[in-house]
């Protein structure tokens, strides 16, 4: 740090100096009377930005992932398809009601005059067809494809609110197990730490070798421990590229956090808000109309229909036809076999049977998954802020027999004992506190908040504006001095330093000490 601030400070006389001789330059080529611009000046910064690009570059990077997935993700297209093929059946239903063109044609023999003389013909039709009237058929049909492809776009509503969160589930699982094999590395180094502290008591005959030993087995127990979580991490990571489509390098990824403000505030308003906004429901609802049209589309095809016909008939021979165009209108009543049409009804009746009791069982799955949701939430937190407890008190306890191996009045395993006792809560407490984010995503999933169907500007950002949780400090072990144990007290890990630019220099830094061993700050 002082040769830092070695180096700046002679970049200051630098600059100063630099910044004089373009002032006398000026001065010089300047008119008489004229009064030479003042330079830029230098000012000390108050504090450096606690932002780093990397993490914001980083941020940016996730967020246009997670916007993209929403657009690109195979799922997402599937449903999208399914919502545009609903929509062609609906354009299709529509055109019934529209003329049909016809053309055909027609050749043989016939017998003509009394004599029965056989001729060959060949007649080419083309025909007009509007249906009038059909008992509503075509409109049954129309209400039936509406409902479907509403059903669709519910349907795809479902699957991008379900891919975001697999995805955020996605990230905090990376999050999780990058925590856990920090925690258990650090484990292992305390351990070896004080192992190396036990040998060299060990040599000096203080002590015998049977607690190094145990601190050999323990340190490679936590390696072992660090190495599966590493492997879990990796799965982790390969699920994370899988959604996002890229895989993380250089800076961390941001920490996730859920808005308080998309939470409900009690569970009968999660359970409302589960109802009033559930995807499924409002599928099921769609699916109930689409039954109920079915059954009158059904219910229609029992009447006539009436339709009305201009047909152009050509036959060059005259064998068979006579040239003209013939209008009229059509009269057809299909009675089938008397059996058709009443099981076509009862069939679509059973239909919208069945889409009754499947809302009905939608409708209590979805108050079941906010319910436990809720509950999930609430025993969460709970479950996070006990744990936090146990590890303080479990770092306090390591640290008390720690001082006492110090004076000699404990022994290394006691030390070891309360190590490891820290150790597994820190990672329970690592397990909680994700396991509380996740129940939070699905909580506000479950209540709409997650993916809101009208998606405002800049939604998805706020799931990382939140300032981040503090994490679970370490207990990582310092240089030991000769025949000491080494200290464990906790650090925080240093934030990185961002750069800003200042428009102006301050020439009161042209007087400022020169003393090496104080740091400045400098914003250009």
């Amino acid at each position: 740090m002082m040769r830092t601030a070695g180096l700046l400070t002679r970049t200051h006389r630098r600059a100063l100096r630099a910044a004089g001789l373009l002032g006398s330059m000026l001065a010089l080529a300047l008119p008489a009377g004229a009064q030479p611009a003042q330079p830029p000046a230098l000012q000390l910064s108050p504090q450096l930005a606690p932002g780093s690009l990397a993490t914001n570059q980083s941020q940016r990077q996730l967020l246009g992932a997670l916007y993209e997935m929403l657009n690109a993700h195979p799922d997402v297209l599937k449903a999208r398809s399914a919502l545009e093929s609903a929509g062609h059946d609906v354009s299709s239903a529509k055109g019934a009601r529209w003329p049909s063109f016809k053309v055909g044609t027609s050749s043989g023999t016939a017998s003509i005059g009394q004599g029965q003389r056989r001729e060959s013909y060949t007649a080419i039709t083309a025909e007009v067809r509007m249906n009038l009237l059909d008992g509503g058929a075509i409109g049954a049909g129309i209400r039936s494809a509406e409902e479907m492809e509403a059903a669709q776009d519910s349907v795809l509503y479902s699957t991008r609110q379900n891919v975001l969160l697999e995805a955020l589930t996605a990230l905090l699982e990376l999050h999780r197990f990058e925590l856990k094999a920090q925690v258990a590395a650090e484990s292992a180094a305390t351990i070896g730490q004080l192992a190396h502290v036990e040998q060299r008591r060990a040599e000096l005959g203080a002590v015998g070798r049977n607690d190094l030993r145990r601190a050999a087995s323990r340190q490679a127990s936590a390696l072992a421990e660090q190495q599966g979580l590493q492997s879990q991490r990796l799965d982790a990571l390969a699920r994370f590229t899988r959604y996002f489509n890229y895989a993380p390098t250089g800076s961390a990824l941001p920490d996730l956090q859920v808005p308080a403000q998309w939470l409900p505030a009690s569970e009968q308003a999660a359970l409302q808000a589960a109802e009033n906004h559930s995807s499924e429901l409002r599928e099921s609802r769609h699916m109930i109309e689409r039954a109920t049209a079915e059954v009158n589309r059904s219910k229609a095809q029992r009447f006539p229909t009436l339709a009305g016909v201009v047909a152009q008939t050509h036959d060059p021979k005259g064998v068979l036809y006579n040239e003209g165009t013939r209008y009229g209108v059509e009269l057809n009543w299909n009675f089938g076999n008397g059996f058709e049409l009443r099981d076509r009804i009862l069939k679509a009746i059973n239909e919208l049977q069945a889409q009754e009791a499947q809302q009905e069982a939608v409708r209590r799955q979805v108050q079941e998954t906010a319910s436990a949701a809720w509950g999930r939430w609430q025993a969460g937190r709970e479950r996070e802020a006990q744990l936090t407890d146990a590890v303080r008190e479990a770092r306090t306890a390591f640290e008390g027999y720690r001082r006492l191996l110090e004076v000699g009045r404990g022994s290394l395993s006691q030390v070891l004992d309360s190590q490891l006792e820290m150790q597994r809560l820190m990672l329970e407490e690592a397990d909680a506190r994700y396991d509380q984010r996740i129940n939070g995503l699905r909580l506000i999933r479950t209540t709409g908040q997650l993916l809101p169907p009208q998606l405002p500007n800049q939604w998805l950002d706020r799931l990382f504006d939140q300032p981040p949780a503090e994490r679970p400090a370490f207990a990582t072990a310092r240089a030991p001095m000769p025949g000491a144990a080494p200290d464990t007290t906790p650090t925080a890990p240093a934030q990185p330093l961002q750069l800003r630019l200042e428009t102006r220099l301050d020439p009161a830094l042209a007087t400022a000490p020169q003393n090496p061993t104080t740091h400045h700050a400098l914003r250009w």
